[in-house]
């Protein structure tokens, strides 16, 4: 294993490391240590049939999957080296290849955890409990650790610690037949409440090394799991007690942080999990203690301000009613935006200058959601009404740090008295745009679908800039706003060739996510269903690089399906069976996955399913042109078109089997097999039967779509499937076509030998398995 470079030799080392590496564990693990760190640097041999897969065989036969492989033999000898195997998994944790960063951590989270057969031993007395020693190597070892070691690896040692601190510990019985889970509360007995104090302290330690927001609430998040107390089972005193004992030790943190911390979404997350403390603690210490930490809160004026215009977590009811009602209540948003209006009309009270620090400190809130911000948004359009050359010294000299709330304060001065001021800012932002800060176009862009009035020249101009900055995130926006205020009736010939011209440069551009942006908005699809058809099909056009077809654009094309549906049925076609190949590598590139078709259709197969014939036809022509891999293309797009198999398309394909030749016979039979072996196919199955000589191979191709069962279970799930089959063509011994019967009497001998020989499968794997466990 330390030098080598043949794949299936190293994997196959490591499941024999999986076996036999317990006999001598010290030296397993340092050679699986050794292993993790060399093997990304070698090249890797592998069989030579394999050598037409390309640059993918590394993602599924490459060094980060035998590392992943090597992390799951390493974490079976986790109670065997703990120390060692805590600084690999640790090691590993931060690897740049996301996989070996899961299974790492996952690791992590299991050598941490309690396991209730190795705390207490097993039932049978086979082996002796270890208490809470594992816990206590793993915690001698972060202890252990520098400063700027557990900063760096941050995200695992918040994990271990969270292992920790579990208030609960499982274990898992196998037998033959079925897997036991058990689960018990954590004791308050032998090392635990020790290790549960030094879990804390350490975490006190790490939030004072802490230097960033994220980092800090993350620390919060890991003490907070200290005072989480287990629900789903009765608990005895001392176990209380130690819970109690660390919330309570959690709030005096919490009160700490409270008093000296300046950043406001840190308190808002004090406040959080304070508040839930006290409404699921039953001791009235514990309750004490949260109340002491909300007083402190309560004092922070500056946190009240807060709280109104960002609050999301913010807890706005009184704790104690809270709590006998059994629900805690946030205050609404009608009443927290009446209150943020209150605010902005009195900004002159407090002066331009202290708001203007607050709304730039607000603004650094965290949040990958922009719901997270309603209130403040509200605020800030107020403002922006109220205050318009307040909010245009905001928009000329914080863009940058606002570059997030632009909107609603370039939508404030829009519709109000200082537009003819904003205009020149505005151009500006354009003017000097560039792909490293598109923010204020983008900005400028979807003002406008919300404001009084649309500005074409603005929305013109931004377009050209942002063709010119091949920026397809602006021209989304440009294309949205066309779409979405196309039906303004003053304006709407020119908006509507606004987002047609946005449309086209998209496609130029292959990107056709405007979809996923503007889909929900009803004037969409009032707007696409005025179009002309030449102008349907530029939307088609576009439409061919999405890289899957969601909801979201199914929505649109049923909108066109209703109108050129075979327009519709070539675009899916053409997306089958000449996918773009671009597309295919930029979404890979993005992290997103390609599909040609989805699973199932929502609402596009409604309008299409109207015409099998043509349908049907389509399909056919392309089969037609290039028949390889039908299953996966036209026939799956068929299943998905017609997914119950209605009487109309059963129609259409008897009539291609009654009236077309050979081509058109092995086209019904691949169909038949996309659905599975599903009986309401039996008809048209019995139809092609009829049509087929003998000695055909489509009659093998007829007898696999009826045979396939789709997903069994249970021992015997073949066996019935088979049975259910056979069950279902007996009548077909009696047909009067002699071609029928033929085929129906070897077609059932199959099925009965297949039952036979599953059932006997069955009953063999059962027995073996009732001998592996020892069972009678």
């Amino acid at each position: 294993m330390k030098e080598g470079t043949d794949y299936d030799l190293l994997e196959f080392a490591l499941e024999v490391l999986g076996v036999v590496g317990f006999r001598r564990s010290e030296q397993a693990v340092a050679t699986l240590s050794q292993f993790l760190r060399s093997v990304g640097n070698r090249e890797l041999q592998h069989p030579e049939h394999l050598s037409g897969w390309g640059d993918s065989l590394s993602k599924y036969r490459g060094p980060h999957t035998l590392i992943s492989k090597a992390i799951k033999v390493l974490s079976g000898l986790r109670y065997l080296e703990t120390r060692a195997v805590t600084d690999v998994l640790l090691w590993a944790a931060a690897h740049s290849e996301e996989s070996v960063r899961k299974s790492a951590t996952e690791g992590l989270r299991t050598l941490a955890k309690y396991n209730l057969s190795v705390f207490y031993g097993t039932e049978d007395d086979s082996r002796q409990g270890m208490g809470a020693a594992p816990q206590i190597a793993v915690l001698n070892t972060l202890e252990s650790k520098e400063s700027e070691f557990l900063i760096e690896n941050l995200s695992a040692v918040l994990t271990l610690l969270e292992g920790l601190l579990s208030t609960s510990m499982e274990s898992a019985r196998w037998s033959s037949t079925a897997v036991t889970l058990t689960r018990a509360v954590t004791p308050a007995e032998g090392e635990i409440p020790s290790v549960r104090r030094r879990s804390l302290d350490l975490l006190k330690r790490i939030y004072g090394l802490a230097e960033t927001k994220s980092q800090k609430l993350a620390v919060i998040r890991t003490l907070n799991a200290a005072t989480r107390a287990e629900s789903r089972s009765a608990v005895d005193k001392d176990y209380a007690e130690m819970i109690a004992t660390n919330a309570q030790e959690v709030l005096g943190v919490f009160a700490q942080i409270a008093e000296r911390e300046p950043d406001l979404q840190i308190v808002q997350k004090i406040e959080h999990d304070s508040y839930w403390i006290h409404y699921h603690s039953p001791s009235g210490e514990v309750r004490s203690a949260a109340l002491a930490v909300k007083a402190i809160i309560d004092a922070n004026a500056e946190y009240a301000i807060y709280k109104v215009l960002v609050g999301f977590e913010g807890i706005f009811s009184d704790w104690s009613d809270s709590r006998r009602e059994g629900s805690y209540s946030v205050a609404g948003q009608d009443r927290r935006v009446e209150d943020a209006k209150a605010m902005a009309s009195r900004i002159p009270d407090d002066g331009f200058d202290v708001w203007k620090q607050r709304v730039l400190t607000f603004a650094q809130t965290e949040s990958n959601d922009m719901a997270t911000f309603p209130v403040f948004y509200e605020f800030l359009a107020e403002v922006a009404g109220l205050h318009p050359d307040f909010a245009l010294n905001l928009l000329a000299s914080e863009s940058e740090r606002l570059s997030r709330f632009l909107i609603p304060l370039l939508r404030g001065v829009w519709d109000g008295s200082k537009r003819s001021e904003l205009l020149p800012l505005m151009e500006t932002w354009i003017q000097n745009a560039s792909l490293s800060n598109t923010s204020p176009l983008y900005a400028c862009a979807k003002l406008f679908l919300s404001t009084k009035t649309v500005d074409m020249d603005v929305l013109e101009r931004i377009l050209v800039k942002a063709v010119e900055l091949k920026d397809p995130h602006v021209m989304r926006q440009v294309a949205s706003v066309g779409i979405a205020r196309s039906t303004d009736s003053d304006q709407r010939e020119e908006l509507k060739n606004l987002f047609l011209s946005a449309l086209d440069e998209l496609t130029k551009l292959r990107n056709a996510n405007w979809v996923s942006d503007i889909w929900y908005r009803k004037e969409v699809k009032e707007a696409v269903a005025e179009f002309s058809m030449s102008e349907r099909q530029r939307v088609l056009n576009n439409l061919r690089f999405l890289p899957l077809i969601d909801y979201q654009a199914e929505d649109v094309l049923a909108v066109i399906a209703r109108r050129e549906p075979a327009d519709v049925v070539d675009f899916l076609c053409a997306r089958v069976y000449k996918s773009d190949e671009m597309a295919k590598a930029e979404a890979e590139n993005d992290g997103d996955r390609y599909e040609e078709l989805p699973y199932q259709f929502h609402s596009l197969n409604e309008p299409l399913a109207a015409n099998p014939a043509m349908v049907v036809q389509k399909v056919l022509d392309w089969y037609r042109r290039d028949s390889s891999l039908f299953l996966y293309r036209g026939a799956k797009l068929l299943q998905l078109v017609f997914p119950e198999f209605p009487e109309a398309f059963q129609a259409s394909l008897v009539r291609l089997i009654r009236t077309a030749g050979g081509p058109e016979l092995e086209f019904v039979s691949n169909v038949l097999r996309a659905y599975n072996g599903q009986s309401f196919i039996l008809p048209v199955a019995r139809q092609l039967i009829q049509a087929l000589s003998p000695e055909s191979e489509l009659v093998n191709e007829v007898e696999i779509a009826l045979q396939s069962t789709g997903v069994v279970s249970g021992e015997y799930g073949m066996s019935e499937a088979y049975e259910r089959k056979r069950l279902e063509v007996l009548d077909w011994l009696q047909d009067p076509h002699e071609r029928v019967r033929a085929f129906a009497a070897k077609y059932i001998a199959d099925l009965e030998a297949m039952r036979d020989a599953e059932r006997r499968r069955a009953d063999e794997s059962i027995t073996l398995r009732k001998f592996e466990y020892g069972e009678e």
